[in-house]
């Protein structure tokens, strides 16, 4: 799994925030209680000092500090004894003025075993890529679990030998075992059919759940990657922003073009989605392509090299039936 730099950085920045925010409550708290019972003051003051003072005596004394640590920690012990009677006598918990990490794995460091990351970052960076990818995508609303599979026909087509349903039960169930078991070894996927049959919603059903498992997913359409690498090599905008959203392509962990097809057809076109493809399949990086345009027909549309790569390295999930957006319209 590749991290997204920025927003790993604010996962982290956010369990700072949250460390800071639980320092700050304890400090309340102890000054609530020190105000209501000063022996409590007293005591955590004595506890904070005198290990120091007995190993400074024992070591300056050039003596065996044995039976001084013994005392110190029988004393510790009867001082904690007490304080926590005295918090009991507020009706207070005896660990109430105890301070715990929020995350007892790491201590709130944000790592484990050798620097590796901690789960409570990895829960705290899947948030964030759901959110951001929320911003972008109508995950709330399109997902597995709203998925309706009675706007496809029962009715068989006389061509494919079976019904738009059945066919689209067979699809939603390979994206929902794609998205369960996604990964970098997960193939590509080619989903192709006429428009408002549901490739786009099943793509986003997938990117939902592949966020929520802490992956990073960059979506868009064929038009805007076009623009965006228009932009890098032209300058005819934007470049940082452009540049960034490149790198999401490049980078993120699966990438879904949407609508791929329906941008110009020119020489750059074709020359920016042919690299971007090469160099994911190069690196293993998994796509999802969504095109409204038949598998025959993509080396007329694009040069051979990009038809030979979509053809033979994505697996096609072909889609037919009813426009779904028109009969909801309809409704």
């Amino acid at each position: 799994m590749s991290y997204d730099k920025k927003i790993l950085a604010a996962a982290r920045r956010e369990l700072e925030r949250d460390r800071a925010a639980r320092g700050d409550e304890l400090d309340a708290r102890r000054k609530s209680v020190y105000e209501r019972q000063p022996r409590i003051r007293a005591i955590d003051r004595e506890l904070s000092t005198t290990a120091a003072a007995v190993l400074k005596t024992a070591l300056e004394s050039g003596g065996d500090p044995t039976a001084a640590i013994e005392r110190l920690r029988d004393r510790n012990l009867g001082l904690q004894d007490e304080r926590a009677a005295l918090l009991r006598e507020m009706n207070l918990p005896a660990d109430y003025l105890t301070d715990r990490p929020l995350c007892e794995k790491c201590g709130d460091s944000g790592y484990v075993g050798g620097g590796a990351l901690c789960e409570c970052v990895k829960t705290r960076y899947a948030r964030l890529l759901k959110e951001q990818l929320s911003a972008v995508l109508p995950i709330a609303d399109q997902n597995f679990a709203s998925f309706r599979m009675d706007y496809y026909s029962s009715r068989p087509d006389a061509r494919l030998g079976l019904s738009p349903r059945e066919n689209m039960e067979n699809n939603l169930f390979l994206c929902r075992e794609y998205a369960a078991k996604f990964g970098p070894a997960s193939p590509n996927l080619l989903l192709h059919g006429s428009t408002g049959l549901g490739k786009t919603f099943l793509s986003t059903c997938i990117a939902e759940a592949v966020s929520e498992r802490g992956f990073s997913v960059a979506y868009d359409t064929a038009i805007n990657i076009v623009a965006a690498y228009e932009t890098i090599k032209f300058g005819s905008g934007d470049g940082q922003a452009a540049a960034e959203r490149a790198a999401r392509y490049e980078r993120a962990d699966l990438l879904i073009i949407d609508d791929m097809g329906t941008e110009m057809g020119t020489a750059f076109t074709v020359s920016a989605l042919y690299n971007l493809i090469n160099n994911r399949l190069m690196a293993k990086r998994p796509m999802i392509v969504n095109t409204n345009l038949p598998p025959e027909t993509l080396s007329e549309k694009y040069s051979p090299a990009v038809a030979s790569r979509l053809l033979g390295e994505f697996m096609p999930l072909r889609f037919f039936g009813d426009d779904i957006r028109l009969m909801k319209k309809r409704m």
